[in-house]
């Protein structure tokens, strides 16, 4: 049964998916970018987890997908009916202007990016003081002070400003690459992993986007080596400055490839869990997964009290059977359903496909490149579905808010005017 189970979600995904791609003439959809990583992850989790000490998959977490992935599919075909086949030509409007290069958007996020910098670099600073010292760099209390105050906002800034420059990044622009990379010095040193995937997801969604990368399945298993690389970068960093002995035992290196599978499996595994123990509490009230639109109410009124997203450590599921510490991550959908419910879950998906789907569209009637990079940045956090409902953070809302103000600043101009192709250093140098 549970193989069938399986095989009927795999079917159902691929259904949807080339119904989309026969709408919108591209795979860049938001049924397409949820929907196929999670069965990537689950199809793994399924076949891997028990043999390497982890509970098995309880199916009918699976069910409570498939029921809700074809909201994404019925909006999909109304936005279809409404707007006519919108894949006829290019599936994003950033004909021959942005495929050269939209240097006005890049000059700005670079301008913005070094403005941008010292208020990160000054946050560093600000959280190495209040924990104790560069050694504590991997702590808990780095990590929390990191987060809070102006660098906090200016990391955050940084999101929709890698997703242009790497969306848009041409070989031997050396300014745009520094920049690129001084960003991501900061977005690495947050130790959240969401933090650094999300916007480099989200810029090679741009560049798949504008037709400057196209997808093989060569380069899709180098991008998931890419993020195992990433993910022991991270804890490789907090774990040198505290003893850099770790780098020298082979243990380590051991214990960081189990531990990738751990967290890649958690989403999945955990919502499992909690279906099987059927656990009906796992952190918070039904509201919270409201928490970023309260939270910017309470603060703007000064009215009531913040409501802290995320579920509890203390009662997550153990998904690891040779440890003791729960997961409270329960994936995109896993993680609406135990806090709303059934028919609370069909709603807010609803919505969010509603609101998507309409971002694809005016990408696809409009060649604002600020449009392209919100669309890019919002739909990084659905491929990543398959870990958690990462749209109850108020980060999700900064960045659509960042978005909007670089396209003013930008001009206001919703349309690409016609470029040339100078090299960048010299673009920037005529400002």
């Amino acid at each position: 049964m549970d193989y069938l189970i399986i095989c009927a979600l795999i079917v159902e995904v691929v259904i949807l998916s080339l119904v989309d791609r026969r709408i919108f003439g591209t795979w860049l959809t938001p049924v397409s970018l949820l929907s196929c990583p999670y069965v990537a992850v689950l199809v793994s989790a399924f076949l891997f987890a028990p043999a390497l000490g982890f509970v098995p998959v309880y199916a009918p977490s699976i069910t409570i997908w498939m029921a809700g992935l074809p909201i994404f599919s019925v909006v999909s075909i109304v936005a279809g009916c409404l707007f006519g086949r919108l894949g006829t030509t290019h599936p994003f409007q950033t004909d021959e202007r942005l495929r050269n290069h939209d240097f006005p958007a890049v000059k700005l996020a670079i301008w913005v990016a070094w403005a941008a910098l010292p208020l990160m670099a000054y946050g560093l600073r600000e959280a190495v003081l209040t924990s104790g010292g560069w050694t504590e760099i991997g702590g808990w209390d780095f990590r929390v002070a990191y987060s809070h105050g102006i660098g906090a906002h200016a990391v955050v800034l940084a999101f929709p400003l890698v997703v242009l420059l790497v969306g848009t990044y041409q070989k031997g622009h050396k300014l745009q690459l520094v920049t690129i990379s001084g960003l991501l010095l900061f977005l690495f040193v947050s130790q959240v992993k969401g933090t650094l995937l999300a916007p480099l997801l989200g810029g090679m969604v741009f560049r798949v986007a504008r037709g400057a990368l196209k997808l093989t399945l060569t380069r899709i298993i180098a991008g998931i080596g890419s993020t195992f690389l990433l993910f022991n970068l991270i804890y490789i960093l907090g774990w040198s400055a505290a003893d850099p002995r770790f780098l020298d035992d082979s243990d380590t290196y051991l214990y960081l490839s189990r531990h990738y599978l751990f967290y890649l499996w958690s989403g999945v595994l955990a919502f499992s869990e909690a279906l099987r123990r059927h656990v009906g509490f796992v952190g918070g009230p039904w509201y919270t997964i409201f928490a970023p639109f309260l939270n910017v109410y309470h603060v703007l009124c000064g009215a009531g009290h913040i409501v802290d997203a995320g579920s509890l450590h203390e009662l997550g599921m153990e998904t690891d059977l040779g440890a003791t510490h729960g997961v409270n991550t329960y994936t995109m959908v896993g993680t609406l359903y135990l806090y709303l419910g059934f028919f609370g879950t069909l709603l807010i998906l609803l919505g969010i496909a509603i609101l998507f789907y309409g971002l694809l569209v005016a990408c696809r009637v409009s060649a604002n490149p600020w449009l392209l990079t919100l669309y890019s940045i919002q739909v990084s956090w659905l491929i990543v579905g398959f870990f958690e409902y990462y749209f109850w953070y108020l980060t999700s809302l900064e960045v659509a808010f960042y978005c909007f103000i670089l396209a003013v600043l930008q001009g206001g101009r919703f349309t690409l005017e016609t470029v040339g192709t100078p090299s960048l250093e010299s673009e920037v140098a005529a400002l």
